[in-house]
């Protein structure tokens, strides 16, 4: 195969845990040396992370604004190659993830400008972690991603999330980049805005990157409700739905306290809330025990909670941004690249 120069951005800040072992594992692709170029794009760290990266032969920049969107975008500006891969500063590349996104994207037509594969988890991380990774692996915690799914086909998807993807850049620049106004979900965005050029994504199983998950429930709960919010925004900036099963999470919170209010004067609908709520306990109950089963550890039971929260938070999320902020269409452009 030929091998074509790859510029590999890696947007991070405060990442000292786990951003060496991030470069170590890009400088020992099995790609090259000479066909690629590893820029990571520091968002003003204010621990130990920037001393580690100048330890590597790698090219460091800095992000005053801090946030992903602004990091992409400036390491796309900065970049060599004609195509540019991103992966976070958490995250573990396999050996062949560069060849094989290459290999792929030599075969592809030309309307495909996006590839990617899974996030996977890390069976040394934290138990909290490891549950929250395989509750999203589910059809309940994905909302039919195909990254999260960790899918087994390839398959051509709607978006790939930029811990695991290789763009054109030419395909990003004529999009306009990455929009700085997003502090979460940014990359659907851009994909968004890809696809509606006509353009084409793929997911690729064989291309794989491990995924640091982290946290605790409050802060996977602050975190859920940012992504609904930011979805919402998605929305309203697009005036459609990016991701059709956005909306779901804010649908059943508003039915259900809906039916709470009409039981206080009516019958039917509290024996109509049971019933959806048995169902839907039946659901968490049975993907709970696949989490357990995945993980070989009883704590996969702990599904039982972070799923309700997941959605819980993210629909909250959802319904905050329509009440409360502005139509994030009303503010400026994305930024030129």
């Amino acid at each position: 195969m030929k091998y074509p120069f790859v510029s590999v951005v890696v947007g991070i800040r405060n990442e000292e845990k786990f951003i060496e072992e991030c470069i170590e594992s890009l400088l020992n692709l099995d790609y090259p040396q000479n066909s690629y170029e590893i820029i990571v794009v520091d968002g003003m760290s204010t621990d130990k992370t920037r001393d580690m990266v100048q330890k590597y032969p790698v090219k460091l920049l800095l992000n005053e604004r801090k946030n992903v969107a602004a990091a992409r975008n400036l390491g796309v500006k900065n970049a060599r190659g004609d195509l540019v891969a991103f992966t976070d500063g958490d995250c573990k590349v396999h050996p062949q993830w560069l060849k094989t996104l290459v290999r792929e994207m030599q075969d592809a037509p030309d309307d495909v400008v996006c590839f990617g594969g899974p996030n996977l988890i890390f069976d040394t991380d934290p138990a909290f972690g490891r549950v929250v990774g395989y509750a999203q692996e589910s059809f309940l915690g994905s909302g039919g991603s195909a990254q999260s799914k960790n899918s087994t086909k390839k398959h051509h998807v709607g978006s790939l999330p930029n811990c695991n993807a290789m763009y054109k850049k030419a395909a990003i620049q004529e999009a306009g980049g990455f929009d700085e106004r997003f502090v979460v979900g940014q990359d659907c965005d851009l994909n968004y805005r890809i696809g509606k050029k006509g353009n084409k994504f793929l997911y690729i199983p064989e291309a794989q990157v491990l995924h640091h998950r982290r946290g605790t429930l409050k802060s996977f709960s602050v975190r859920m409700f940012k992504y609904g919010m930011w979805m919402a925004e998605l929305f309203k900036k697009h005036g459609e739905f990016v991701r059709w099963y956005a909306f779901l999470p804010s649908i059943a919170i508003i039915f259900a306290a809906a039916l709470l209010i009409a039981s206080v004067k009516y019958f039917t609908p509290s024996l109509l809330l049971l019933a959806l709520m048995t169902v839907y306990f039946i659901l968490v109950l049975i993907t709970s025990i696949q989490v357990a089963y995945k993980m070989r550890s009883k704590y996969g039971l702990f599904a039982l909670f972070i799923i309700p929260v997941q959605h819980f938070a993210y629909g909250l999320g959802f319904l905050y941004s329509f009440a409360n902020s502005p139509l994030i269409s009303n503010v400026s452009s994305c930024s030129d690249i």
